[in-house]
């Protein structure tokens, strides 16, 4: 693991035309995010935060500024370059149910991927590396013939953290990845991405509001208040010691941090 960024975002801006008129969602945002680290994107709802991640992936068009990944530009790529890259960069979302399709099973859902993207030659194959994946996530082999309705939401989004990794991803993006899951099953989310990070080198975001959690998860913290960079620094000493009034803000409202987050998985 070196202390080179994975991913350098430079200067990076977004604007939505919306009802006629045009709106800054992420304006002139720069941030480092070395190997294997985690950053905390934390700020209220329509803070900018999607915004910036999803602009990050490529994933919304008219976005300005540079988003270096391992050196190349991800917003200046060709199809080719940017489908690799879509293999090494996956984004986990808020909705462990919503990200499912209700009629395959959580092995065909992951075998799926394993096609599309080339790393099983037969059904068979992807099969046999799903049920190893749902093992990495701690889920046992039997969910393969699991459909979505069938789990509860803590297992639905350990399936949706198997279909990312499963590409080969070395970045991940979780926007929210526990904010509709039970408070005991937050924990053991947040705990499995802890390992997955130690254990796989992981190189991740994690997108939130809630700063007990990003106390307990992130290395560094970049706080957005309408699209703009508030704070962004060490996280450790940006919750002892905020510079900004918004985030002494969000600091005042944060609830007593979960014992089970200190838990292992």
């Amino acid at each position: 693991m070196t202390d080179s960024p994975l991913l350098s975002v430079r200067h990076l801006s977004l604007t939505y035309r919306t009802s006629g008129r045009q709106v800054r969602a992420v304006d002139d945002i720069t941030f480092d995010l070395p190997r294997g680290r985690c950053l905390g994107i934390a700020g209220e709802s329509g803070s900018g935060k999607s915004s910036l991640c999803r602009a990050i992936l490529a994933l919304e068009s008219g976005a300005q500024g540079e988003v270096l990944f391992d050196g190349a530009d991800v917003l200046r790529m060709s199809r080719r370059a940017l489908a690799a890259f879509r293999r090494r960069a996956q984004m986990v979302f808020q909705d462990p149910l919503g990200s499912l399709n209700p009629r395959l099973t959580a092995g065909a859902a992951i075998a799926e991927v394993l096609r599309v993207h080339r790393r099983a030659a037969t059904r068979a194959e992807a099969l046999d590396q799903a049920a190893t994946w749902l093992e990495t996530v701690g889920l046992d082999p039997t969910y393969l013939q699991r459909y979505p309705h069938e789990m509860s939401g803590g297992q639905r989004q350990r399936v949706n953290l198997a279909r990312a990794l499963c590409t080969g991803a070395e970045f991940l993006i979780a926007d929210e990845p526990v904010s509709a899951l039970d408070v005991s099953v937050q924990a053991q989310i947040l705990n499995l991405l802890r390992r997955l990070q130690r254990e796989r080198g992981i190189t991740w975001i994690l997108i939130g509001h809630d700063l007990a959690v990003m106390r307990h998860m992130a290395d560094d913290l970049l706080v957005m208040q309408h699209g703009h960079c508030v704070e962004y620094g060490p996280a450790a000493t940006l919750l002892t010691a905020p510079s900004a009034a918004y985030t002494r803000e969000l600091l005042a409202a944060v609830p007593d941090v979960p014992r089970a987050l200190a838990a292992r998985v």
